[in-house]
C-alpha cells in the first residue's frame, strides 16, 4: 500500500526544468528546491545544455519528460549588451525563440523571466503589464523582441518581467556594493534612478507558489514581480551599509555623473497588484529581502 501511495505521489509531481541554473536567479530556485515537494527539479546550464542549439534541447526534451520549463538564461550586461548586440539577441531572442518551438512540440509550459528594461522610464507612475514597450537601450529592445516571440508563439506561458534584481548570488549590486564598502573609503552611487528592488530568493518562492496554485497554465499571460516598495540605488546602497555597520561614506550622485554606454530608465517601478490579486500572495518590502540577503551573504 505504501508503494502505492508512493506511485501515485510520484505520478503528480510536476517535473520542472531550470535552465540557466548557475546564474543568481537559478541559485535562487536551488534554494527552494528541496522545500517544495510536489516539485521534482533538473538543474542545468552550459556546458551541459547549449539553449542556443536547439538540437540540444531536444535531445534532453526527448529523454525527459518535463511539465516545466523555467529559463533563467539571458544576456543580463546591460552595457556590454550596446556593442555584444550579436550575443545578447543569441540569448535573449534566439533562445526563447527555440524553447517556444519546442514548448509546442513537446507541450511544456514555459516560465520566461523579462525586464522592467523594456519601458523608457517616462511614465512617472508603476508600469502595468498591459503597457507598450519603448526600450531605451540594447538590452531591453532584445528582451521586448523576447516577450513579442512568446505573446505571439500560441504557446501556454508566462512572461515574469522583474526589476533590480540582487541575490547573495554571483556579481550584482547587493555582492558589488558589499564588497566596495568593506574594501573602500567613499563611494559615489546614483540616487535619480528609482525601480523596484527585487530579491532573487523571493522572485523564485513567489514564481514557484503561483504554479504550485495554478499548476496547469492556458495561454500567455504577463506578470510582475519584485518586492515592495521603491528605491534608488542610492537608497539600496545605504541599506548594506546599515547593515553592515560600514564606515565607508556613501556620496549620492546624479546619472550625468556616473559613465554607463547604455540609457537607463529613470523611473522603472512595476506594479505587481495583477500577480497578488491573482494568487492572493504577500510580497515583503525590499528591506526585510536585503537583509535576508546581507545575512547569506556573511554566513
Amino acid at each position: 500500500m505504501m508503494l502505492n501511495v508512493l506511485n501515485i505521489t510520484i505520478l503528480y509531481m510536476l517535473k520542472v526544468l531550470i535552465v540557466g541554473a548557475n546564474g543568481q536567479l537559478g541559485n535562487s530556485f536551488l534554494y527552494w528546491s528541496s522545500k517544495f515537494k510536489d516539485f521534482q527539479f533538473s538543474f542545468t546550464d552550459v556546458p551541459e545544455l547549449d539553449l542556443t542549439k536547439i538540437s540540444d534541447i531536444e535531445n534532453y526534451l526527448k529523454e525527459n519528460l518535463t511539465h516545466y520549463v523555467i529559463n533563467c538564461a539571458a544576456y543580463t550586461n546591460v552595457d556590454n549588451a550596446e556593442f555584444e548586440v550579436q550575443r545578447a539577441e543569441e540569448l535573449n531572442v534566439g533562445v526563447v525563440n527555440n524553447l517556444c518551438k519546442l514548448s509546442k512540440k513537446y507541450k511544456f509550459r514555459l516560465i520566461h523571466f523579462s525586464t522592467d528594461y523594456v519601458f523608457d522610464g517616462m511614465k512617472n507612475q508603476p508600469y502595468i503589464e498591459t503597457d507598450e514597450f519603448s526600450p531605451i537601450n540594447v538590452y531591453g529592445k532584445t528582451k521586448a523582441k523576447g516577450e513579442s516571440l512568446i505573446l505571439d508563439s500560441n504557446i501556454n506561458a508566462w512572461i515574469i518581467r522583474t526589476s533590480w534584481l540582487f541575490s547573495p548570488y554571483g556579481n550584482n549590486f547587493a555582492t558589488n556594493i558589499f564588497s566596495k564598502l568593506q574594501e573602500e573609503k567613499k563611494i559615489n552611487v546614483v540616487n535619480d534612478q528609482f525601480g523596484s528592488p527585487t530579491y532573487a530568493i523571493d522572485l523564485a518562492k513567489i514564481t514557484l507558489n503561483a504554479i504550485k496554485i495554478e499548476r496547469t497554465i492556458e495561454g500567455v499571460k504577463t506578470y510582475h514581480i519584485t518586492n515592495e516598495g521603491i528605491s534608488s540605488w542610492y537608497d539600496l546602497a545605504l541599506k548594506i551599509k546599515k547593515e553592515i555597520n560600514s564606515e565607508c561614506h556613501v556620496n549620492p550622485i546624479k546619472t550625468s555623473r556616473y559613465p554607463n554606454l547604455a540609457r537607463r530608465p529613470k523611473y522603472s517601478v512595476l506594479s505587481c497588484d495583477k500577480i497578488k490579486k491573482d494568487f492572493n500572495l504577500d510580497i515583503r518590502s525590499w528591506e526585510l529581502g536585503m537583509e535576508h540577503c546581507i545575512r547569506q551573504i556573511l554566513y
